[in-house]
């Protein structure tokens, strides 16, 4: 028998274990033996918390997909459209406020950034071919050198800050600024998974990647 509570934790009807447990709650209180009143099937409220209990076990992987096993989440069609590239800044936005790349400290924070983390994914395609294939080694890269040599790190993401600013405002400077980070990110020899994703991100090209 199909978990009532799964099909709506996948569709974002239930978006938190808080919000789960919110609705078991709610839907307890029509179903336990005690507080349904006569003529209420004991048997049900045994469903009910078999159901509640799998959904919670598991409610990461109905909420995110496929990335618990690894693997990257199916781009939402149509997003190469007008929306698509919106939906994508927007997901970039969520992703570097939640401190991408971070290793988060708590159950609560991890499943903020992992959702984060997961729409950012789903919406990299409205970038192109080229953005969506570097992602992997772009953040690959960037955890490692956040331990390493934090102002690196910091100077990369600032860029990709910058890239959200001049979406927003358009403001011509700005698109200098990222170019000249760009060709001082590749000067310093880093890890040249770097620059290449965020080159592809810009739609700027400084030479061959």
């Amino acid at each position: 028998m199909p978990n009532r509570f799964a099909r709506r934790i996948r569709d974002g009807e239930i978006d938190s274990p808080e919000a789960l447990a919110s609705e078991f709650r709610a839907l307890a209180k029509s179903t336990h033996p005690d507080l349904a009143g006569p003529g209420a099937d004991p048997h049900e409220f045994v469903r009910v918390r078999a159901e509640y209990e799998a959904a919670l076990r598991d409610f990461e992987r109905h909420r995110f997909g496929a990335r618990r096993d690894g693997l990257k989440p199916e781009p939402r069609a149509g997003a190469d459209d007008g929306d698509g590239d919106a939906r994508a800044w927007t997901a970039l936005a969520l992703l570097l406020k939640r401190g991408f790349p971070k290793t988060p400290r708590h159950e609560k924070e991890r499943l903020r950034y992992e959702y984060a983390l997961w729409r950012f994914e789903r919406e990299l395609h409205a970038f192109g071919e080229h953005a969506a294939r570097r992602f992997g080694a772009f953040a690959a890269a960037l955890g490692p050198l956040k331990d390493s040599d934090p102002a690196e790190a910091r100077r990369v993401v600032a860029l990709l800050e910058e890239l959200l600013e001049y979406r927003r405002t358009g403001i011509e400077a700005l698109r200098t600024s990222i170019a000249h980070g760009l060709e001082a990110l590749r000067r310093r020899a880093v890890d040249p998974a770097l620059p290449a994703f965020v080159e592809a991100l810009a739609g700027i090209r400084l030479g061959p990647a």
